[in-house]
């Protein structure tokens, strides 16, 4: 029998995902919660976790991910959508897999049992997604994300930099229409940092 816990806000959800599984004779729910926290002080016996990408915490789903995996769980990320900053920040956080919400009984079980074996569970789609380049930044692109999406104010990305505070914004705007360019528009550009490689001249 595998065992199942849900994280997840949606009361509604674990219900659902109940009667989804009732049928698959090999799988069991076996605890709910609405936190990370509150599944790991719960300390469920539990072979997988279904993680929802989103929790009304505000914690951030690749640190909930990192968390699960440092206590030994295998993690599966379910949504309502699969955009590629998230599904390669919860993969290289240590996820084993990633649903869309609207993936029927087969598919989510199909999932559980890859995940619970030690295979990864993810579609053609959702890789081809996390193999897919991120929009090439210029090297001051590169350098205002690495900057800013790592701590630093404007003003202080600014001074590192030697330039203006408008022209850190113009980077930054520039960043943002690159990605909105692709149909993946962002509003706090900061959530990027982890999609480039900083150049060792970025930090400097």
């Amino acid at each position: 029998m595998i065992r199942v816990a849900i994280i997840d806000n949606d009361k509604l959800v674990p219900a659902g995902l109940r009667a989804l599984l009732a049928g698959t004779g090999d799988i069991r729910l076996v605890h709910t919660a609405t936190t990370v926290s509150e599944h790991l002080a719960a300390g469920p016996d539990a072979d997988v976790v279904l993680l929802d990408l989103r929790l009304e915490d505000g914690t951030e789903a690749a640190t909930n991910v990192a968390k699960l995996r440092r206590h030994g769980a295998r993690v599966l990320v379910f949504s309502v959508h699969g955009d590629r900053r998230h599904v390669r920040a919860t993969v290289r956080a240590g996820a084993s897999g990633y649903l869309v919400k609207d993936d029927d009984a087969v598919k989510l079980a199909d999932a559980i049992r890859s995940v619970h074996s030690g295979q990864p569970a993810l579609t053609a789609e959702l890789m081809s997604i996390i193999n897919d380049d991120p929009p090439e930044l210029s090297p001051q692109e590169a350098r205002t994300l690495y900057l800013y999406g790592t701590g630093s104010t404007l003003a202080a990305t600014a001074r590192r930099m030697n330039v203006t505070i408008p022209t850190v914004r113009s980077y930054l705007t520039r960043i943002r229409a690159k990605w909105a360019a692709i149909d993946e528009p962002v509003d706090d550009v900061r959530t990027l940092v982890n999609e480039y490689q900083p150049h060792p001249d970025q930090a400097e």
